[in-house]
């Protein structure tokens, strides 16, 4: 029995091994491919993006939004979930108190009365620390959902600044087609007075009119994205969705990319990775638990019991009735089902081992992408800036060559066409620049 009981310890204790990082050293490159920088990115990465107005926004969204109080409370239930199972390592107390009134045999007319009080202790050892790994399961799982909830609300904070940033730049792209059709409307006037006077031909006052109406379908377009820009705003701010939220404000000038540390630091950063981790380490403490219920467990159980026949006599200072009693419990034979709970426990282990894995790369994969994502838009940008003073000097000369007569009309609205794309497509790779900062310091992990 004694070889036996040793050799149970000897097994248990090597299931309840700490678990070490996953990933070993040589995966992780020193530095990022596409950045050379290796001091430690800003605490706070909100200010990186030089838009004061965005901190009362994010404040808002995260002191109201429905998504993260759902995420706070699963927290709580979690909590709740492990007080229980701390309870299991506590001794229970039942107190019962019963009372009849019956009729003794052969009597017809006497009722008696007898009543009953008694308190049960109960107490389980544990013996090879089932009751201590399932309650630092629970534990590790109350981290995790803590974990969960931090890194819901960095998603909500980065998705409000992104959304902040998509109604700014509708409002700007909005206001930049308001003004083309100014524009349009005020050439065509200036055509049909052409054409009443004989200068202009009819094809150039239908091409306009083509023109103005075309502008006119992207004003109401343009209109309704800008609806739903701030609907969805409101919607991330816990506001009646009826788009009157705006944002009296540009957007802010992108400044160089900050510090962003080692890829190594990326496991601590971010709370996506750590809860993972932890749900990791709770499938194994879990595993260690289930591996545990197939062995003997003892309860020790005591109690005390007074019988009276009337209710005012109880606990009067006679004899009490006292029990102890130890039981040893040992699953001998279930058909197999404590074993197939290990093997559960052991395939949700596994699951969990490779699901922190896929967590981990795919983290580094985000960084390397918007890293590289930041450089090609920075390039776009810049072509599209010298484009558009191209397209805008194109403008002007095309116009003062028509009013001329040296070239034709069609010439004209191809060189606002083209001005006017040029226009737009600075407007959103500003904005698709801002994005990308706040997707990039995002995948970075830290404090907002």
């Amino acid at each position: 029995m004694r070889c036996w009981v040793l050799i149970s310890i000897v097994a248990l204790s090597a299931c309840a091994g700490t678990r070490e990082p996953l990933v070993p050293a040589q995966d992780v490159p020193p530095s990022w491919q596409a950045n050379e920088a290796v001091k430690p990115l800003p605490e706070n990465w909100l200010a990186t993006l030089h838009a004061p107005y965005l901190n009362e926004i994010v404040e808002q969204a995260v002191a109201s939004n429905y998504d993260l109080k759902q995420r706070a409370l699963q927290v709580e239930v979690a909590n709740e979930r492990g007080k229980l199972l701390r309870a299991d390592r506590l001794p229970s107390l039942n107190v019962s108190l019963s009372g009849e009134r019956f009729r003794p045999g052969g009597g017809f007319s006497l009722i008696a009365e007898r009543y009953d009080a008694s308190a049960t202790l109960g107490f389980e050892l544990d013996l090879w620390g089932k009751l201590s790994d399932a309650q630092r399961s629970a534990s590790l799982d109350l981290a995790a959902e803590e974990m969960s909830y931090l890194d819901a609300e960095r998603r909500l904070v980065a998705q409000v600044v992104s959304t902040t940033f998509n109604l700014i730049s509708s409002a700007a792209l909005q206001d930049l087609f308001n003004q083309r059709l100014d524009n349009l409307a005020e050439g065509l006037d200036v055509i049909e007075k052409g054409y009443r006077s004989g200068l202009n031909e009819a094809l150039d006052v239908y091409l306009a009119q083509t023109t103005l109406e075309q502008e006119r379908a992207n004003v109401a377009n343009q209109r309704q994205v800008s609806f739903e820009a701030s609907t969805s705003l409101e919607l991330l701010l816990a506001k009646y969705p009826d788009a009157r939220t705006a944002v009296q404000s540009q957007l802010p000038e992108l400044r160089p990319l900050p510090d962003i540390g080692l890829p190594s630091e990326l496991l601590t950063r971010r709370p996506d990775i750590q809860q993972s981790w932890l749900t990791l380490l709770s499938a194994d403490a879990a595993l260690a638990a289930a591996h545990k219920d197939r062995f003997p467990s003892l309860d020790l159980t005591g109690s005390l019991r007074d019988t009276a026949s009337a209710y005012s006599r109880l606990f009067d200072g006679g004899a009490l009735g006292f029990s102890a009693a130890a039981s040893l419990f040992q699953p001998l034979f279930q058909g197999g089902r404590l074993q197939a709970l290990e093997a559960q426990a052991r395939l949700r282990t596994e699951q969990a081992e490779q699901a922190y894995l896929q967590t981990v790369y795919a983290a580094f994969a985000e960084v390397e992408n918007e890293l590289s994502r930041a450089v090609s838009l920075e390039e776009r940008f810049e072509a599209f800036l010298q484009a558009q003073v191209n397209a805008e000097a194109a403008l002007r000369l095309a116009t003062d060559q028509y009013q001329r007569g040296l070239v034709a009309f069609t010439t004209v609205l191809e060189a606002q066409r083209r001005a006017f794309d040029a226009q737009t497509t600075v407007v959103q790779l500003r904005n698709q620049l801002l994005q990308s900062r706040v997707a990039l310091l995002l995948a970075l992990g830290g404090n907002y």
